[in-house]
């Protein structure tokens, strides 16, 4: 009886004896690095090029804490499994798509890939997130911590050499001021000194890994795809902008056939977008607006809004506050802010009182368009002509009278002397001859 309960246990222990046996084989098996590695005289000579024996030194906590903390370093380090000496052939380290297979084919289908391939200066896994200090993005200490984007992003589009090399033309301007504009901007000013993480930096326009130039159909930020882009964050404005005018949707006005609808950066810029209670803002977006509707913008000018606001004075209505920043419309759509059953309200939020007799100020009126504007055409017309009668008739007075002056001088008489220059004086009956 004892025996076979001795046989029995033995059998139920056997496994889990051969599993210890086996497990004590691989631990005693198992790579340890950092004999090598963590041993700066070990390494003396040993570096790919003369004097670069200090890339091999790896501490063996190098990776504690970080986001591959779990990780051997044979799991990067595929091939190095054997120890030393090493196997000849082996690839230093798999590549990073191995386990971020998404990541992996967005950055391989971006414009850093192919200028890493081809010229060797762009980007790569390692240069954004580091070889063995890898922390996740929302710890602090990584380079890719949303404080810390824009500061690594400048780290190449800010080097004079990468500038030179790709942005030197004028299609290319932005990526020149980006890093000097950014800083500066909205956005910049409430990341870097506010500390909003929330705020935009560069990897939310630009994406983090599948960056494509601007003028790229696939690119975050080529010119139709900015609203949406744009509306990850401003998802409110982005959808009035959609109903507005300018929104891809809305109906094409008559003549606006060949004319591109404006979007977020031509008004508001890429880089350097500022603040609208930012003094002289207000008036720098007439111009904008101007741009594009060229005619408005010099009607503009002729009314009291536009002269005010051209002696720089922000108090005085801009374009914006007649037709909104975003859901502009035309005067024809129910709708819009400068219909004729809103312009009462409109016109109210400044001019307290308005009301149907206060809206028949012309906003744009045009004098010369006759059939548009009669009432300023006529008065326009007569004061005109009148203007130029009078100058015309008075300076042909002057010129004639000017050629008369000349001539009598010329003849030795006096001036203005009614004709009788060269006639001798009239003399009296008792006056000397």
């Amino acid at each position: 009886m004892l025996v076979r309960t001795l046989l029995f246990a033995s059998l139920l222990c056997a496994p889990a004896l051969a599993a210890q046996a086996h497990g004590g084989k691989a631990a005693a098996g198992a790579v340890e690095c950092a004999k090598c590695h963590a041993n700066r005289d070990f390494l003396i000579g040993k570096g790919p090029k003369p004097g670069e024996d200090s890339l091999l030194f790896v501490p063996p906590t190098i990776l504690a804490g970080t986001a591959h903390d779990t990780l051997r370093c044979t799991s990067c380090h595929r091939g190095f499994e054997e120890g030393y000496p090493h196997r000849a052939g082996a690839p230093v380290v798999t590549p990073c798509q191995t386990c971020h297979e998404q990541e992996g084919r967005d950055w391989e289908a971006s414009v850093h890939a192919r200028n890493a391939e081809s010229k060797g200066d762009a980007p790569t896994c390692v240069r954004c997130h580091g070889s063995h200090v890898i922390y996740p993005a929302k710890d602090p200490r990584s380079p890719i911590y949303r404080l810390n984007v824009a500061a690594k992003c400048g780290s190449c589009h800010g080097d004079p050499r990468i500038i030179g090399t790709y942005f030197a033309t004028a299609a290319k301007e932005q990526g020149r001021i980006a890093t000097t504009q950014y800083p500066k901007s909205v956005h910049g000013v409430a990341m870097t000194r506010d500390g909003l993480v929330v705020s935009a930096t560069c990897s939310d326009c630009h994406r983090a890994h599948k960056i494509l130039p601007a003028d790229s159909t696939g690119s975050s930020v080529y010119r139709s795809t900015i609203p949406e882009t744009c509306g990850a964050c401003h998802s409110g404005l982005v959808r009035t902008f959609a109903a507005s005018a300018h929104g891809t949707a809305y109906p094409n006005q008559p003549g606006m056939d060949s004319i591109q609808r404006p979007v977020c950066v031509d008004c508001h810029s890429a880089h350097g977008i500022a603040r609208i209670d930012k003094p002289g803002w207000l008036s720098g977006v007439v111009g904008e607006c101007g741009k594009c509707h060229e005619q408005l913008y010099e009607t503009y000018f002729d009314t009291y809004h536009g002269k005010v606001t051209r002696l720089g004075f922000d108090v005085a209505a801009k374009c914006s506050d007649c037709h909104t920043a975003h859901d502009m419309r035309p005067p024809t759509d129910p709708q819009s802010s400068v219909s004729p059953a809103h312009l009462v309200a409109t016109c109210g939020r400044c001019h307290a009182g308005a009301n149907q007799n206060f809206i028949q100020y012309y906003a744009h009126g045009d004098p010369r368009q006759r059939l548009r504007y009669p009432r300023l055409y006529w008065p326009w017309l007569f004061m005109t002509t009148l203007l130029v009668g009078v100058m015309a008739f008075f300076g042909l007075h002057t010129a004639l009278w000017v050629t008369r002056t000349a001539i009598d001088r010329r003849r030795g008489g006096e001036p203005g002397a009614g004709g009788l220059a060269g006639h001798g004086r009239p003399t009296g009956t008792g006056g000397t001859p």
